[in-house]
């Protein structure tokens, strides 16, 4: 089955997940889940025994709270109905930079949260984790009660759910986080120092494109906001990585050369497949 793609309204600032066919709230065996998510009936192995299990684009995790799952062990998973903050510690030695974590965390993929505080076969859907923080060797316990490390995250099971900074400027939905203004690719973030640097970023490349060519415009399609809708559209424009972050293995300084300023469409359309269009690719699109 394939994943149809989230809706976004860019006038509210959210993102509108699509769920697939999975309702919050509800339970789910994991079987179940597997046969939602790819329509077969025979399940892989990490869907039968381990923590989390992918389907195309999708990672489900299976996540248990306060008690002993098959691998005999408690990790200190919590959940918080109230706020919708889930802390999930993952498979032991898991660290940041391993390739489906990298994609977990930059938002590449989606990650359906499945919990459960008992022994019994049914998970409850929490809905698609949205990372916040992440934490590089964890304290856990294995299976022996001897000490050993593994990926923490934070994440927000929320319906709508998007930092206020993603609003003009939705890239980091899908690229890697950060920790400072312009260093990229770094194996920690916070959440409040990212909304920083996307305002600084974003501020400088308005104003150095704007000294430069006399006002804001897409880069593919010449669309001008100001023009367009007036006093309301004026200094509005999104801001867009030529390169994507998650390509790239090691921390980088990102350059304004490195972002250019797009429409709302153009912008989604670079991102409508998993496989980016470059602006000049978008470009010779649009003109034919």
């Amino acid at each position: 089955m394939k994943h149809e793609e989230s809706d976004i309204d860019h006038g509210s600032g959210f993102i509108e997940m699509d769920f697939l066919n999975f309702i919050k709230e509800n339970k789910y065996t994991r079987r179940e889940v597997y046969k939602i998510a790819s329509g077969k009936k025979k399940m892989p192995f990490d869907f039968q025994q381990t923590g989390y299990g992918t389907v195309d684009n999708n990672v489900f995790a299976f996540i248990n709270i306060g008690f002993k799952g098959h691998a005999n062990r408690i990790f200190p998973n919590k959940y918080d109905k109230e706020s919708k903050i889930l802390n999930w510690f993952g498979k032991k030695k898991t660290h940041s930079q391993q390739p489906l974590m990298k994609k977990i965390i930059s938002g590449y993929v989606d990650l359906y949260c499945f919990a459960r505080w008992s022994d019994d076969p049914e998970f409850t859907f929490l809905g698609i984790g949205k990372v916040l923080d992440f934490k590089d060797k964890a304290e856990v316990y294995d299976d022996k009660g001897i000490k050993t490390h593994c990926l923490e995250f934070r994440l927000s099971c929320e319906d709508k759910n998007v930092n206020p900074s993603l609003i003009n400027n939705f890239d980091e939905s899908y690229e890697e986080p950060i920790t400072d203004f312009g260093s990229e690719g770094a194996i920690k973030y916070v959440q409040h120092k990212k909304r920083e640097r996307n305002t600084e970023l974003i501020a400088n490349k308005k104003k150095a494109f704007l000294k430069e060519k006399g006002r804001l415009y897409c880069e593919v399609c010449d669309f001008d906001f100001k023009n367009a809708y007036g006093k309301r559209g004026d200094g509005f424009i999104e801001c867009h990585h030529k390169i994507p972050l998650h390509e790239d293995k090691k921390e980088r300084l990102t350059k304004l050369s490195d972002l250019a300023l797009l429409c709302s469409n153009c912008h989604r359309m670079i991102h409508r497949k998993k496989k980016w269009l470059t602006i000049e690719e978008l470009r010779k699109i649009y003109k034919k």
